[in-house]
C-alpha cells in the first residue's frame, strides 16, 4: 500500500498538468493560436515531469525542458490575454462610437424634418441647417379652447354636439371663416422647440448644436446631402446624411432615391 501511494504520489503533479493541458486543447476551438500553444506548453510540462518520474529522462533534460516550455507557456498565455483584452477594448469604443455617431444622426434627422416642414425641402448644406436651428422660427397652429374632463376626445365631442365636424366642401380658409373652430398661429425658436428638455431628457448625449455637422470621436464632419426627385409624378424631397469615415460599420440617415427618413441601424 505504501509503494502505490508513493507512485501515486509520485505523479499526481505530472498528471494534474498532463489533464489541465488536455482540457485547455480541448476548449480552445474559439481561441487564438496562443491559447492553444499555452494549452500545448502545460501538456508538455506534464509529460516530461512523468517521464522524469518514470526514469526515462535524467532530472536535469526534464528542468531545462520544463523551463523552457513553462516560460513558453507563460508568455503565450500573456500575449492571449492582451489579444483578447485588445478585442474587448475595441468592441466597448465601438459600442460607445455608435452611441453617439447614431444619437448625431437622429438629431440631424430631427433638424431636417423641422426644415422641411417649414420651408417644404430639406436643407442641402450643415450651413443652412445650423442657421435654421438658431435663428429660424416655426410656425405652429395653436387651436383655442380645450375639451371637458368627461369627453377627453374630439369624437365624443362631436356626438355630444359640443363640437361640429368639419364640413364637407369647405376649406380650412372657409371653416376657420365661418368660425367653427378658432385658431392661432404662433411663432416659435426652432432650437427649443426641436430639441426641447423633454428631448434633453430622452438622449444619451448631450446635445451641442455647434457640433452637429461632426462625426463624434472622428476629425471628420458627416456627409449631407438632399434633393427633389419624382416619386409617381409627384416631386418630393429626400435627404441623405452619412458618415463617410466609419470607425466600423458605416450608419446613415435617410435615402436619396426613396421617401424615407429612416436610418440603417436598428431602431
Amino acid at each position: 500500500m505504501q509503494n502505490i501511494g508513493r507512485i501515486l504520489g509520485a505523479y499526481l503533479f505530472p498528471a494534474l498538468l498532463i489533464v489541465m493541458g488536455i482540457l485547455l486543447l480541448a476548449v480552445s476551438g474559439g481561441q487564438t493560436g496562443l491559447f492553444q500553444a499555452a494549452g500545448l506548453g502545460i501538456l508538455i510540462v506534464g509529460i516530461l515531469s512523468a517521464l522524469y518520474v518514470k526514469g526515462v529522462i535524467s532530472r536535469q533534460i526534464q528542468m531545462v525542458i520544463t523551463i523552457l516550455v513553462a516560460v513558453g507557456a507563460i508568455a503565450f498565455a500573456y500575449y492571449d490575454w492582451a489579444v483578447i483584452d485588445e478585442q474587448l477594448t475595441y468592441y466597448e469604443q465601438e459600442k460607445k462610437v455608435k452611441t453617439a455617431v447614431v444619437q448625431r444622426l437622429k438629431d440631424i434627422r430631427k433638424a431636417q424634418i423641422a426644415y422641411n416642414k417649414e420651408y417644404g425641402k430639406y436643407a442641402a448644406s450643415f450651413d443652412s441647417l445650423l442657421y435654421f436651428l438658431k435663428n429660424g422660427e416655426l410656425s405652429l397652429v395653436k387651436r383655442l379652447g380645450s375639451l371637458p374632463d368627461s369627453l377627453p376626445t374630439e369624437e365624443m365631442a362631436m356626438e355630444a354636439g359640443i363640437i361640429q365636424a368639419m364640413p364637407e366642401g369647405m376649406t380650412d380658409e372657409q371653416v376657420l371663416a365661418s368660425g367653427l373652430i378658432v385658431r392661432d398661429t404662433i411663432q416659435v425658436g426652432v432650437l427649443d422647440f426641436v430639441f426641447n428638455d423633454d428631448d434633453r431628457a430622452k438622449r444619451k448625449t448631450t446635445f451641442y448644436v455647434d457640433s452637429l455637422p461632426y462625426v463624434p470621436y472622428g476629425n471628420h464632419m458627416f456627409v449631407l446631402e438632399s434633393d427633389i426627385i419624382d416619386l409617381g409624378g409627384a416631386p418630393t424631397p429626400v435627404f441623405e446624411a452619412k458618415d463617410p469615415k466609419p470607425f466600423s460599420e458605416q450608419y446613415k440617415v435617410g435615402s436619396l432615391v426613396e421617401s424615407s427618413t429612416s436610418g440603417n441601424w436598428k431602431e
